[in-house]
């Protein structure tokens, strides 16, 4: 025995040595890449386009974001200037890409997604990783059991066959043998191809680029290439680039860039097509990395090929290209793994409401049923005279998910007029008093500078936030981004709900860039003018009986699901720890001489 424990404790030393080091190193690469990046000419660069005419207050915003940027860079690393960033807000147009990056791949292609259907696009998908090996990629499909449920064996057997690594996350005996809670999955959608990343909420699935359409979309590829219809837009076109010489937008101009933007160069076809559409469209917003950020990503999906416990495991990838234009950016990559006890995107997201915010904040995102944490985050933001604004989705693929909306939108909204009430109340308290009592005061001068000092107090409680929501009704709105005061923005697959907090892998890319920033807010403020309705508290209230119970059962039921008892998720590590070392000193003790003598009466 003493020289098995010994060989244990020398393992055990051995282990630990590798983590100093590996810790070490990580704490180095941090320290490098923040002394590297220069902060004060970063934000001074982006708060100066900002339209303040104030100069004191444009002063006190640059000190600001410079704090809020280096103690978010040294907590949590994984930062990166010189990145380029290309936004999608069409699945039709992102996988057109994507899937000409996989065909164009030379070393490597990891995929990694939440669900992985038995769509048209996921077997394209497929013939691609298929073809990618071939060439001799290094090809990785990481995919969440539970999420990809209905993607087809023979799938699986074509990609093993032609050397693709096949990784279900946390499947039943996985969580089992592990001890890993079976809720605890994989939400992450990432995908490295050699030097190019991609990052956001597109699933491969049939809601993101439905199958009936598969074929008529690339006949409209065709149609872009031919015919009256390519000589008409190569008019616009034309037209386009003439009049951006001169420097003068028209409004013809500004349309075609929206119709660019959000993917409507194929305005007829696609309204000929949509009628052929049987299925949930989810509208989704995903981004391509071209830079540094792309080895930062490639990390978080090496952290889920661990956290997957198979055996296929990946050294980082080299360090990229930086970009040194005008249109580069500020990238930090922020993940969530609360095994791990990771939480940068919920930290995060909780510092910079409550910090960084003084103007606006826009929020996009599916399944709203925000942690305590975040609530009062937002309240902290409304009572400091930030107006924020929710997009929703009025169209959900969940059962009971808008009707859960609706129960914590009445209950922000009669919190938020409870206080409006509360105000008035008290005004007319105040002046009603002054006035009884201004012909007695002795002092006027006293007086005065008491009067003056509420009349302030009042100006600023007038000057409160406002909340205002809406639901997306065209499509499901599977998109998730935050969009703080015009100068810093996330995307990425983290839901504003219990899951995403407590179980699920996920990962954000956070930008700091005030360009990026400006096509997120557009892109809010066109789907909430052309497809979205506002809900009040007003329309709230009036609901009928049925409505408010089924209200109140649906939020209190994704409240219960989402508690950390039922799945070992545990805030209370001692207690989890204590488990695992008890079973396993156990299995150490007892198992193996159970085993031993068993084999030798078998003798």
């Amino acid at each position: 025995m003493s020289i098995v424990n010994k060989v244990k404790e020398a393992i055990h030393k051995k282990v630990i040595d590798i983590r100093k080091r590996r810790k070490g190193s990580e704490e180095k690469q941090k320290k490098d890449k923040k002394d590297e990046i220069n902060f004060d000419a970063l934000v001074d660069k982006n708060v100066n386009e900002l339209n303040i005419e104030n100069e004191e207050e444009r002063e006190k915003i640059k000190e600001r974001w410079k704090v809020i940027l280096k103690n978010n860079a040294k907590r949590y690393g994984k930062i990166s200037e010189g990145n380029k960033i290309e936004i999608y807000n069409e699945g039709t147009l992102a996988f057109r890409d994507i899937l000409n990056s996989i065909n164009k791949g030379k070393r490597r292609v990891w995929l990694e997604s939440y669900i992985f259907d038995d769509s048209k696009l996921a077997e394209e998908v497929v013939n691609s990783l298929c073809k990618a090996s071939k060439r001799g990629c290094d090809v990785i499909l990481l995919i969440d059991y539970i999420g990809s449920l209905k993607m087809k064996n023979k799938w699986v057997q074509q990609l093993k066959e032609h050397g693709v690594h096949v990784i279900f996350f946390n499947t039943f005996l996985n969580s089992f043998f592990n001890m890993l809670p079976i809720f605890f999955r994989d939400h992450r959608k990432i995908l490295i191809v050699d030097n190019t990343a991609y990052c956001g909420s597109m699933n491969v699935a049939e809601n993101v680029f439905p199958s009936e359409i598969f074929h008529e979309y690339e006949e409209g590829d065709e149609r872009e290439e031919d015919t009256e219809y390519s000589e008409e837009i190569g008019k616009k076109k034309k037209i386009y680039n003439d009049e951006k010489e001169e420097g003068n937008k028209s409004n013809m101009i500004k349309n075609f860039d929206n119709d660019i933007n959000k993917g409507n160069i194929y305005d007829d076809f696609n309204k000929d097509v949509n009628k052929k559409r049987k299925c949930l469209e989810y509208y989704d917003l995903h981004i391509k990395i071209k830079g540094p950020a792309v080895k930062d990503l490639a990390d978080v999906f090496i952290d889920s090929l661990k956290m997957s416990k198979s055996l296929i495991s990946r050294e980082p990838i080299e360090e990229q290209k930086k970009y040194a234009d005008e249109n580069s950016c500020y990238v930090q990559v922020l993940e969530s793994n609360v095994l791990r006890k990771i939480r940068s995107i919920q930290s995060t997201f909780d510092y910079i409401i409550r910090n960084g915010a003084t103007n606006n904040i826009y929020i996009t995102t599916s399944y709203f049923l925000p942690p305590g944490f975040l609530r009062r985050a937002l309240f902290s933001a409304l009572y400091k005279g930030v107006n924020i604004s929710f997009l929703f989705s009025g169209n959900s693929d969940v059962f009971g998910d808008v009707p859960a909306t609706y129960y914590i939108m009445k209950k922000i909204l009669k919190r938020i007029d409870r206080k409006k009430k509360a105000l008035l109340e008290y005004n007319n308290i105040i002046s009603n008093y002054i006035n009884l009592h201004k012909s007695f005061i002795r002092y006027p001068i006293i007086f005065d500078k008491y009067y003056n000092n509420y009349q302030k107090k009042k100006k600023e409680r007038k000057n409160k936030g406002s909340m205002n929501f809406y639901f997306f009704q065209k499509k499901h709105c599977h998109a998730k981004n935050l969009v703080v005061d015009n100068l810093w923005c996330s995307i990425g697959s983290y839901n504003w709900d219990r899951f995403s907090s407590r179980r699920n892998l996920e990962v954000m890319i956070s930008i700091f860039d005030k360009k990026i920033c400006d096509k997120f807010i557009q892109e809010h403020q066109n789907k909430i003018s052309h497809d979205s309705i506002q809900i009040t508290l007003s329309q709230l209230i009036n609901r009928n009986f049925l409505q408010i119970f089924m209200s109140y059962c649906a939020y209190h039921l994704g409240k219960l699901s989402g508690r950390n008892i039922f799945d070992g998720l545990s805030n209370n590590n001692k207690k989890t720890i204590l488990r695992k070392a008890i079973i396993k000193k156990y299995l150490n003790d007892n198992c193996i001489q159970n085993i031993s003598l068993n084999m030798m009466w078998g003798v």
